[in-house]
């Protein structure tokens, strides 16, 4: 992983009426603290921007198309690339191609909007199919992991676990409080 060094230099500030203004006479008190530029470092395909510890959103992704990963069209850590590029740094490699469409085995194209909001996967459309293909793949790989793990509440010391085909549909639901209408000669219509 390649980083930048962080610059540091002291900025001394003078308390007067409007404010903190600077000032060239040396600080009385502590009043000096240390400035420094945020860090930049490769992370695949992605620049990751540090701004360290006191920062409320410490790291942020840009990636080659100047889009931050915290949403914000004018982010600082833009900006930061940006020079760390010009003073000369690094540049993150540009991403591989994607593979071929799982359906149909056509080209794919790279869609930013389907982009997987918690399995971080990349979206696509396909030259054929375009949307549906994406979706019919991506439920197919639903439909694999849910056969792979039938567990709703997994079983524990004690307790036996809740399948997922132990759980009742609507439809049958209704069929058994219509046997115990049937039983109990309770009619709710009437």
């Amino acid at each position: 992983m390649k980083t930048a060094a962080a610059s540091t230099k002291t900025v001394n500030l003078e308390r007067g009426r409007t404010g903190f203004q600077k000032s060239n006479k040396v600080p009385m008190i502590r009043e000096d603290f240390l400035v420094s530029a945020p860090t930049v470092s490769i992370q695949g395909y992605v620049y990751v921007v540090d701004f360290g510890s006191g920062s409320v959103n410490r790291f942020h992704r840009v990636n080659k198309r100047k889009e931050c990963s915290c949403g914000a069209p004018y982010c600082e850590a833009i900006e930061a690339v940006r020079l760390y590029l010009q003073s000369g740094g690094a540049r993150a490699s540009d991403p591989e191609g994607i593979p071929p469409c799982p359906i149909c085995g056509s080209k794919t194209f790279r869609d930013g909007d389907l982009d997987g909001k918690y399995t971080k996967e990349p979206g696509w459309r396909c030259a054929r199919g375009g949307l549906r293909h994406f979706l019919e793949a991506k439920a197919g790989r639903i439909k694999k992991q849910l056969a792979e793990n039938p567990w709703l509440i997994p079983p524990a010391p004690g307790y036996p676990g809740v399948r997922r085909d132990e759980i009742m549909t609507w439809e049958e639901c209704e069929a058994v409080k219509h046997k115990v209408f049937l039983e109990t000669g309770y009619d709710p219509t009437a």
